[in-house]
């Protein structure tokens, strides 16, 4: 009799060990789901409120060089000028522009305002690609983000108009990824007319999905923002940057967006665990 309450109340204290295993096991899978691995950029959605980790800068436009299609060779931006953005949490958009502000999270980069002079600002990061910027769905490694912009036609020529500039690159290899251009009242873009303002028009948001090659692994990557002022200096341009991620980062004014992907081979390790932390202690029973 002795000898079987012993075998119980070791059963039940090896059963009861494993029940602390899994619940703790279940715990770190959880703390996994909630803090996924950093991915490329730091402070991606600026939801510390400020522009911690960017570049921030301004410059002169000189004009546009060359001629259409315009790339970041046209650029002429002297030295010069202040830095004008803001981390916005709120809107509405400085010429009421139908914009959702923020884009995701509690807030929204935005560059240069609506003060004129022919500043051109402008916002950059550099950093290294890894694994967590895979995403699982298609084993791509992925930069995804959305912008949108708002610029003031002055009817000038196209070199003199405002405009935005925006650059994906491979610092390592100097190689460009992505770039988009645009300056006021250029034909063929998907800029709309801002509500109530002469002259206006804007970007809706519009996402950005850069696939990075496997070849770049390792590698760091650039993302460069600029907006500008028209060259005779009295018009405007501004533009808007969020929702850095390697996966689809859902639009919505929210508590702070965990932007990278959750690591998959940690939660699926915890999960092996778990089923044989159970299945040791069936066979045990």
């Amino acid at each position: 009799m002795l000898a079987w309450q012993n075998f119980v109340n070791i059963n039940i204290n090896v059963r009861g060990h494993m029940n602390k295993i899994a619940r703790v096991v279940l715990c770190a899978s959880v703390a996994a789901m909630a803090f996924p691995a950093a991915a490329i950029f730091q402070n991606g959605g600026f939801e510390s409120g400020n522009f911690s980790g960017w570049t921030t800068g301004s410059g002169v436009n000189n004009g546009l060089t060359g001629s259409q299609p315009f790339t970041g060779s046209s650029l002429n931006i002297g030295a010069g000028g202040a830095f004008r953005g803001a981390v916005v949490t709120a809107g509405p958009d400085l010429k009421g522009a139908p914009l959702a502000l923020p884009y995701a999270g509690t807030a929204t980069a935005r560059v240069n305002n609506t003060a004129t002079g022919g500043i051109a600002n402008f916002i950059s990061q550099a950093d290294t690609i890894t694994n967590a910027d895979r995403d699982s769905s298609d084993n791509k490694l992925h930069v995804r983000f959305s912008y949108a912009v708002v610029l003031n036609d002055g009817g000038h020529a196209p070199t003199g108009q405002p405009f935005f500039y925006l650059r994906v690159r491979n610092v390592t290899k100097n190689t460009t990824l992505y770039e988009d251009f645009s300056f006021a009242a250029q034909a063929g873009t998907q800029f709309q007319p801002v509500p109530s303002q002469t002259g206006w028009s804007y970007l809706p948001w519009k996402a950005a999905d850069v696939i990075v090659p496997d070849a770049d692994l390792g590698d760091s990557i650039e993302v460069y923002l600029l907006a500008s002022d028209c060259e005779p200096s009295a018009h405007a341009g501004y533009a808007y940057l969020d929702g850095f991620g390697s996966s689809v980062v859902t639009p919505g004014a929210t508590a702070a967006t965990p932007v990278p992907t959750t690591n998959e081979y940690t939660l699926g390790a915890l999960g092996l665990l778990l089923l044989g932390g159970a299945w040791w202690s069936r066979r045990r029973a």
